[in-house]
């Protein structure tokens, strides 16, 4: 059961995953049809597809790979635009175990089965910040979605990009300048279509690498059915985590809280880590 705690952790940098899912309703799903653009329109329309949303709830199938075991949940994860996201995990029968709320400046850790709870600035755990795991990274992540470290990306930044094409018959952007922290870049199908993003940082060494599949288009949304992310350098061993049957459910109204029982004790980050990795 602990190890489904750890899942929170990797889960700040899901917290996770896809930009449109199948939503619930009436509409066959279809394939996304290839768009025949320069790679510079294709990553402002890319940039753009999001701009009206402002809420989600999505539901998936989760599995953890950490420490050469495979551990599966059902997660539900809720957003609010540049607010909050909340991350559940429900691993028996949709019953909330840990949740996760994060917002641009707060983490909040939830600990049902052990009855405690920590919350902390961004800025009191520093593994977040060295793994470039900031509230605008996640933010992005869900919403598959380019990024440079601590800010998102506008439509009109696509000029900024270099792009070369790729056997998908799509583009790899790349940005490296002395400025950012490290090296980021993604690829884009020629249909318009995040399907990785990869981020390296050399001192002190961090990689993460997030992969998109399975894109469908439902109600006039461009989905992805599946995604995967692998964290390494961050922790006591590399981890990584993967979504199928995402759901989703957008610019509908979202409560996210952190609020816990009065029973609950309260403890710091550092603790609260100790406790679930015994």
């Amino acid at each position: 059961m602990n190890k489904w705690v750890w899942l929170l952790l990797v889960l700040l940098a899901t917290v996770v995953a896809g930009c449109r899912s199948r939503l619930a309703g009436t509409g066959e799903p279809t394939d996304p049809p290839r768009r025949d653009l320069p790679p510079a329109r294709l990553l402002a329309e890319l940039l753009a597809r999001d701009a009206g949303d402002t809420s989600a709830q999505m539901k998936a199938a989760a599995t953890l790979f950490v420490d050469g075991q495979a551990l599966r949940s059902r997660v539900q994860m809720r957003w609010l635009r540049d607010r909050a996201l909340q991350v559940s995990i429900l691993p028996l029968m949709g019953v909330e175990i840990c949740r996760l709320v994060l917002t641009p400046d707060t983490i909040h850790l939830i600990d049902r089965y052990h009855k405690q709870y920590a919350a902390a600035s961004v800025g009191e755990w520093p593994e977040v910040a060295a793994a470039g795991l900031t509230f605008e990274a996640v933010q992005s992540l869900f919403l598959a979605r380019p990024f440079l470290p601590g800010q998102m990306l506008r439509p009109d930044d696509a000029s900024l990009f270099e792009a070369r094409a790729d056997s998908s018959g799509g583009y790899r952007y790349t940005r490296v300048t002395d400025q950012a922290p490290g090296h980021i870049g993604w690829t884009v199908d020629g249909r318009g279509c995040l399907t990785s993003l990869l981020w390296q940082k050399p001192q002190p060494p961090v990689s993460w690498l997030c992969r998109y599949g399975g894109y469908r288009v439902v109600k006039g949304r461009t989905a992805p059915g599946e995604m995967t992310f692998a964290l390494s350098g961050a922790g006591r061993f590399p981890l990584s985590f993967s979504f199928e049957k995402m759901e989703y459910d957008w610019n509908t109204p979202q409560h996210i809280s952190a609020v816990v029982p009065a029973s609950y004790k309260r403890t710091d980050l550092k603790t609260w880590i100790e406790t679930i990795t015994q």
